[in-house]
């Protein structure tokens, strides 16, 4: 499944794009039967009374359910088409469920990222639908494009949007975005955001996963910290030939990539799956 030139342009300029039905069963049930056993087992992290739980390091907890999940059409054709042919999901950054229960305190737009130069695409999959009533996504469209200000929280990723005067005139303009039950939100981490507060007597689960494009700068990608989902790691530094007088045409060739014909899951078959703490 790719994406159509009007969706990709949507995502570009307006920060985000809806993907209704991309999880169906028995992978739905699946995921939700991991969230609810691992929450039950080891109690999620919650920053302070009232905040959404956070359940961390969700890859680890079933790397077999979440390549499932990660390698499928739906939801990697997508990114293909943002990012490029070569992706990978991120293990330090986000890797997370989330309950949104009742109660939920209110909410405070951010950023998941500090700046361009270091793009990420961030995934919410829903496995409950997601409303108005139980706490949905807000988000500012077309605010990846503001400036890039200040220091991230403490043991945070991003910016929180209240603590800079640049963005006062915005703070009242983010939009909700309800999303069907298998439903997958892509946005820019760059767009200002939130889960907004829970007013129902339900709970609302979802997974928070984070992709990027695979650096073709980086000659020795650290495996232990990021999982290749589609395509492969190709280095194009120019400092190949400088043993050679400046002759780069007889400088060591590339790492060849995983061929993109080849399935999916065979890309993820020999990826590294250590822990990674957050």
């Amino acid at each position: 499944m790719s994406l159509t030139a009007q969706q990709t342009r949507h995502f570009r300029d307006c920060g985000y794009l809806r993907l209704p039905a991309v999880v169906r069963d028995p992978l739905l049930s699946a995921l939700r039967t991991l969230v609810r056993d691992e929450t039950a087992r080891s109690a999620p992290t919650a920053v302070a009374p009232g905040e959404q739980p956070k359940l961390y390091r969700l890859y680890e907890r079933d790397p077999r359910l979440l390549r499932e999940l990660l390698v499928s059409p739906g939801l990697v054709g997508p990114l293909r088409s943002l990012l490029g042919p070569n992706v990978v999901y991120l293990l330090n950054r986000h890797n997370q469920a989330a309950v949104n229960r009742p109660g939920t305190a209110a909410p405070r737009l951010h950023r998941d990222v500090l700046q361009w130069s270091r793009g990420l695409v961030t995934a919410v999959v829903y496995l409950e639908e997601s409303t108005v009533a139980n706490g949905c996504t807000h988000l500012v469209p077309g605010s990846q494009y503001l400036p890039f200000v200040g220091v991230p929280q403490p043991d945070g990723g991003g910016t929180w949007m209240d603590e800079h005067a640049e963005f006062t005139d915005l703070l009242d303009q983010a939009l909700p975005i309800p999303m069907p039950t298998g439903g997958v939100l892509l946005f820019d981490a760059l767009s200002f955001h939130t889960v907004s507060a829970n007013t129902s007597d339900s709970s609302r689960m979802s997974l928070v996963l984070g992709f990027r494009s695979a650096d073709e700068l980086d000659r020795n990608p650290d495996r232990s910290r990021q999982i290749l989902v589609s395509g492969g790691h190709l280095y194009r530094g120019n400092d190949r030939g400088n043993d050679h007088g400046g002759d780069r045409s007889s400088g060591p060739r590339p790492r060849a990539a995983t061929a993109l014909s080849a399935p999916r899951e065979q890309a993820l078959a020999g990826a590294d799956d250590p822990g990674v703490t957050r």
